[in-house]
């Protein structure tokens, strides 16, 4: 199935001397969640896609600035609220570039970097097209991508080269328990990437690592996790250490202290910038579109000045507009104005289940659960969807990848763990 996007415009660093700059809290929201995410083992998953650019878009943001008002004179007041409406900048987007224009003027660059909201999917629309255009450029091209771990990056090769199944490769990165976001936002830049044998780079920590550095410093790691460590970190940045703690300040339910919060982040970008630019050291004819959360481009905190300090590129970012983001003279080179698409729901049995060595059990329900209302209870085993059979929370999610609400799959499931095989039962469950 072919989905379409209104073509997004863009903003670029023409407008940037009209712009004030704006406070971003939601993009680094999204990267800091993300951290608790991975670090507390939490969740999501799921069926591909391929996409064209076209028609035209426009999307409105409001950048205001806040006045303090400290004395009586509201005369004084009025006139600065009136100082600051007439100075904020206007776009006519008719004389904006279009997403292919603007990579046009940035095609000799080595390393682009482009934003994400994860769950958005013209975000992934907008990666996957610059893709297809720095591609057909030149295909000297390598991906990188947060959403896979380093250590997992042969079995990201093997697929790519066609040595195994896509199947094999997500069991054998173990996307459904490390990143798990819904896959089917993801597939069709991988297998753009596999049908024109693009490097793809996994460029994110370990989630050992990131959950060790949450609970002690650098001291307390094993020897293997002291190994991944990135070989230098930058703390200087104190004002994306500011808007870190400002996060940190929102999860109270986190364990640790902020030293624990920001060593683990850090930890995070660097190793990004560090995998990125050994990568790109190493195949100097080569360069790199990154592809990662809003939160580790913005204001080149993240992963772009730790790529700068560590190889000569100047590196290009661009971000996708959303709800939260400013418009800003520094929080990137582009900005693209896309509306916001989502995919269309998968379907689901409304269970939730947890791995328990090689069972999958049935730990609670959702509200409106198709496996409740079939008469499936707490504490059964699911052992096949169909004719796959399953031992794991990921062998299940890819049993009903490609299902729809409205599909019938067959369950077959067991009362308890203690049953035995000739203990089988079965049940069809529409997917809602």
């Amino acid at each position: 199935m072919t989905q379409s996007m209104p073509q997004p415009v863009v903003l670029h660093h023409h407008f940037k001397p009209q712009l004030r700059q704006a406070y971003i809290r939601g993009s680094l929201l999204l990267a800091a969640s993300l951290f608790l995410f991975c670090i507390n083992n939490a969740v999501s998953a799921g069926a591909g896609i391929t996409s064209t650019v076209s028609s035209t878009a426009t999307h409105v943001f409001s950048n205001t600035t806040a006045i303090s008002r400290t004395g009586a004179d509201t005369n004084t007041a009025a006139h600065d609220d009136s100082e600051t409406v007439l100075n904020l900048p206007v776009v006519k987007l008719e004389q904006t570039d279009t997403l292919a224009q603007t990579i046009e003027k940035i095609d000799t660059a080595r390393v682009i970097l482009v934003g994400e909201t994860h769950t958005r999917w013209d975000h992934h629309l907008v990666q996957l097209e610059i893709l297809k255009l720095l591609y057909q450029k030149s295909p000297k091209l390598a991906i990188g991508v947060e959403w896979f771990q380093q250590p997992f990056q042969e079995h990201l090769d093997a697929y790519l080269d066609g040595e195994i199944s896509e199947e094999e490769m997500l069991h054998l990165t173990d996307y459904f328990k490390r990143w798990r976001y819904d896959y089917r936002l993801y597939r069709p830049i991988i297998q753009f990437a596999r049908e024109h044998k693009i490097p793809i780079v996994a460029l994110n920590a370990s989630h050992e690592l990131s959950s060790a550095l949450s609970k002690s410093g650098f001291d307390g790691l094993p020897v293997e996790l002291k190994a991944q460590l990135p070989s230098s970190y930058d703390w200087s940045d104190k004002a994306y250490e500011k808007r870190l703690r400002s996060i940190f300040d929102e999860h109270p339910d986190y364990s640790g202290e902020f030293e624990d919060f920001l060593r683990g982040q850090l930890t995070w970008d660097e190793s990004m910038a560090e995998r990125a630019a050994h990568y790109l050291d190493q195949k100097p004819e080569t360069r790199m579109l990154i592809l990662a959360g809003s939160g580790h481009i913005a204001y080149g905190s993240g992963i772009p000045n730790r790529i700068k300090r560590r190889i000569a590129v100047e590196p290009f970012s661009i971000l996708v507009s959303e709800d939260f983001l400013p418009i800003s003279d520094e929080i990137a080179d582009f900005l693209v104005l896309s509306p916001a698409q989502s995919l269309e729901p998968f379907g689901l049995i409304g269970a939730l289940l947890e791995t328990e060595g090689k069972l999958l059990v049935i730990k609670g329900f959702s509200d409106n659960s198709a496996a409740k209302d079939a008469g499936l209870l707490e504490g059964m085993v699911i052992i096949g969807v169909d004719n796959t059979s399953v031992e794991s929370f990921a062998d299940f999610k890819l049993a009903i990848l490609d299902k729809k609400p409205g599909e019938s799959v067959e369950l077959r499931y067991l009362e308890n763990a203690e049953s035995g095989s000739k203990d089988v039962k079965s049940i069809n469950i529409e997917l809602r």
